[in-house]
């Protein structure tokens, strides 16, 4: 009897591991196998900085999200990357004088997207290419050609690429652990997957997953990634922030942080006061609320300004009309979605995973969303082979792709 094959997804946050095992139900449904989750050691803002550190976090993580799967096989992981390190940029190519009667067919289309590759020194690997739209004959906007009769066929690709050595450690990390990867994902990318809504998408909308290391953005236009970048800040600076400002360690000013942390002091009763327990021979102390939230606010106001200069020199002057989704284990601190409205304006919501049959209660957290999303890649991109090697054209696979391309546009025909 065939062994059971079942997705992964893991995302290595620079405070945390987390790891899903699951499988498509016959009704579509996503059933959860097992979560795994566990500190992280040996990576700063989505770096790899110790293997064996990181191997070793890996592990704990997957032995506990695999626990109850000792007769099903794991193919491979879908894993998320993030860092400073990975940019984006987005490319043309065109095809002319389209043979066949003028008709486009999977193989130009193979063509063409292999064109969309930029030239990239040895230094960089290309995690994404991801056809944003296409111009047939000068009609922009066109979504899929495949199947239309045209001279001339131009298509507008996402590109997203990193460092290849940071991204090598990654790769190994994992493998030390005898599992393969399926695919690199980046974080904000996943992210989406797990968050964005389909009218978001087209309307076009920011999304923000705010980690403990990084804050991840991708900006969608028209139902695709658009604009993709990295900023390397994220509630690890907060947590650091507040230890300087209570004199307390890490630690015990992350547990604050997450119990009685607050952006916006000016909401917090004047009264209202915290008890910091004994701590290092110190005995326990009562501080105001007020003053945990100060340095918080000063630290978030900063990654808000940070994210809008992103938005600018993206090119856009104003936010899209899907407004401002923020996710990530950072986006729960309490307060941030009054303080975004009040600083940038817009609409801006917190986002989760939903919407998502099966879906258990646990993992309905923006602290989730990059590894629920990293699972949804993986099963939507079922079948396609990309197992990751130290070559572009491997982390995408362009028949499959095609392939894709050509089914949606007979099921939308349908």
């Amino acid at each position: 009897m065939a062994k059971e094959l079942f997705y992964t997804a893991l995302d290595i946050g620079s405070n945390k591991v987390s790891s899903i095992v699951a499988r498509v139900g016959s009704e579509g449904e996503l059933k959860v196998l097992g979560t795994g989750l566990s500190a992280s050691h040996g990576v700063q803002k989505g770096q790899i900085e110790s293997i064996e550190e990181a191997t070793e976090s890996i592990r704990s993580s997957l032995d506990e999200s695999q626990r109850y799967i000792a007769r099903g096989l794991i193919s491979g992981v879908y894993a998320v990357v993030s860092g400073s390190h990975i940019s984006s940029i987005n490319t043309k190519s065109s095809i002319q004088n389209v043979p066949d009667v003028g008709t486009v067919t999977p193989n130009q289309l193979h063509t063409l997207i292999q064109s969309a590759y930029p030239g990239l020194d040895k230094n960089k690997e290309i995690l994404h290419v991801i056809p944003i739209q296409y111009e047939v004959d000068g009609l922009p906007g066109v979504r899929n050609p495949a199947g239309l009769h045209a001279k001339e066929v131009q298509v507008e690709s996402h590109v997203l690429m990193g460092d290849a050595t940071t991204l090598r450690n990654t790769v190994t990390a994992i493998e030390n652990n005898k599992i393969p990867v399926n695919s690199l994902v980046m974080q904000s990318l996943a992210s989406a997957e797990a968050t964005l809504t389909a009218d978001e998408r087209e309307m076009g909308a920011v999304l923000v997953d705010l980690g403990s290391g990084t804050t991840d953005l991708s900006i969608f236009m028209h139902g695709n990634p658009w604009y993709s970048t990295v900023i390397p800040v994220g509630g690890s600076q907060i947590t650091r922030d507040l230890a300087v400002a209570a004199k307390l360690p890490y630690h015990l000013a992350e547990e604050l942080k997450i119990k009685w942390g607050h952006v916006l002091p000016e909401l917090i009763r004047a009264d209202q006061e915290v008890v910091i327990p004994g701590h290092q021979g110190k005995p326990k102390q009562i501080i105001s609320r007020r003053s945990l939230a100060e340095p918080m606010h000063i630290r978030m106001l900063e990654v808000i300004k940070l994210i809008m200069l992103k938005i600018t020199q993206s090119g856009l002057r104003q936010l899209p009309s899907g407004g401002l989704i923020l996710t990530g284990g950072t986006a729960e601190i309490t307060g941030l979605k009054e303080l975004v409205e009040k600083t940038v304006g817009g609409p801006v919501r917190i986002a989760y995973p939903n919407g998502i049959a099966g879906l258990p209660s646990q993992l309905r957290k923006p602290a989730y969303s990059a590894s629920v999303g990293a699972l949804l890649w993986g099963i939507k991109h079922q079948g396609e082979g990309r197992r990751y090697q130290p070559t572009p054209k491997n982390l995408w696979n362009y028949q499959s792709l095609v392939k894709r391309l050509v089914r949606n546009k007979q099921e939308i025909s349908n």
